[in-house]
């Protein structure tokens, strides 16, 4: 079976990071079907936008070959019309492709904007069968009545829907998709890196003080992932709580300025650390050496953090959105606490810092969440959608 996947968040330079959950759900795929990846640029002429590689059309990453085809589009302005732009583009390129690599089975959009939308229109001019997968974008882009139309349109022609939780699969029945067409698998995790090691061992090879209580929270820098509320939160506890900020900015470095400025009238200057983008094995060792991690986000897929945290046999504190509740068991593997309320945040994290939690069971509540093991359910999706739709479309 041959399979185009289409993801405009995708690791590459200058982010490796960036949308590593795909390339890791795609990786395990690769290796029961062929996958080829298109990662497509954004441009404007004199804007760079977010080049995958500068004046790169195609590479091999991890194994998978992944091309940069560019489409057209208007940098904050009309966002609506993204999905639009992004089929116009890509469709002469893809003609090229097909002349080239031959056809495909099917068309696998990852994020519904503005991948999915915009493969919609693909699929009908090249009567391709689709997936579209879920993940939290969507929380955000329904909120724009013309965005939420396009999306709604997309979600229901698409041949089948995966969500990566049972809360956004809910979001698109209510969006008028059939109930048959959709598919809760959520995240996998590399349950080889993400493991259990002594909590000093990773302190020292951090440079990390080995004593006193540590948070740590994973995430890129952005308002919706909560931070303000967490600082907040820490400021409410005691005063040798240390918090560890990993993630990269977005925006050029203007809201870690303004947090910077939060955390010095918060008083908790040498008690935050912002330790910005780090690598994956790194992120590892973060974890490890927390006593607690926290995700204090407004809104959420299924992030991966908190099952990498897990996988380190660390408990996780998180706001109860999206599908974090699918992950944690309250008191077993971590908490849950409301979104932004830091006074309950606050009080959540000293009550996890002062109990004893059982790393092997933390860790054991993600046993079985392989990125394998996530590969062979979509493959199943994928081969059911191509042999129900292959009479009418071939």
């Amino acid at each position: 079976m041959k399979i185009l996947s289409f993801s405009s968040c995708f690791p590459g330079s200058p982010d490796p990071a960036r949308g590593i959950f795909v390339l890791q759900r795609l990786s395990a795929l690769s290796k029961l079907a062929e996958v080829d990846v298109v990662h497509p640029v954004s441009w404007f002429p004199g804007y760079k936008g977010r080049p995958a590689r500068p004046g790169c059309k195609q590479e091999q990453i991890a194994g998978l070959t992944v091309h940069h085809p560019r489409f057209f589009y208007l940098p904050g302005v009309l966002k609506s019309l993204d999905g639009r732009f992004y089929s116009r583009g890509l469709t002469r390129w893809l003609d090229r492709y097909f002349e080239s690599f031959g056809r495909p089975d099917i068309l696998d959009a990852h994020f519904v904007w503005p991948d999915g939308v915009g493969v919609s229109h693909l699929a009908r001019r090249f009567g391709l069968p689709f997936t579209i997968t879920l993940r939290g974008k969507i929380n955000s882009r329904i909120r724009n009545r013309a965005m939420r139309t396009r999306i709604a349109d997309a979600l229901r022609r698409a041949d089948a829907v995966i969500s990566v939780s049972q809360q956004m699969a809910e979001t698109a029945v209510s969006l008028g998709v059939s109930e048959e067409k959709v598919v809760v698998i959520p995240n996998g995790v590399d349950m080889g890196l993400f493991q259990p090691i002594a909590r000093s061992e990773a302190r020292r090879r951090l440079g990390l003080d080995e004593r006193g209580p540590l948070l740590v929270c994973v995430a890129a820098l952005e308002r919706n992932k909560g931070y303000e509320e967490l600082i907040e939160a820490v400021s409410r506890l005691p005063a040798d709580v240390h918090l560890i900020i990993v993630g990269g900015q977005t925006d050029g470095g203007a809201y870690l300025r303004r947090l910077c400025r939060l955390v010095e009238e918060k008083g908790l200057a040498g008690r935050v650390t912002f330790a910005g983008r780090q690598p994956h094995e790194i992120v590892a060792a973060y974890f490890n050496a927390a006593d607690v991690s926290v995700l204090a986000s407004h809104a959420e897929g299924c992030p991966n953090v908190v099952l990498e945290s897990l996988a380190c046999g660390t408990p996780v504190v998180a706001t109860s959105v999206g599908g974090t509740p699918e992950l944690i068991k309250p008191g077993e593997n971590g908490e849950l606490v409301q979104v932004q309320n830091p006074p309950v945040l606050a009080e959540t994290l000293k009550r996890a810092l002062s109990r004893s939690w059982s790393r092997e069971a933390v860790r054991q509540s993600v046993e079985g969440r392989s990125w394998g093991s996530v590969a062979e359910q979509v493959l199943s999706v994928l081969e059911s959608v191509f042999t129900r739709c292959r009479p009418e479309r071939v």
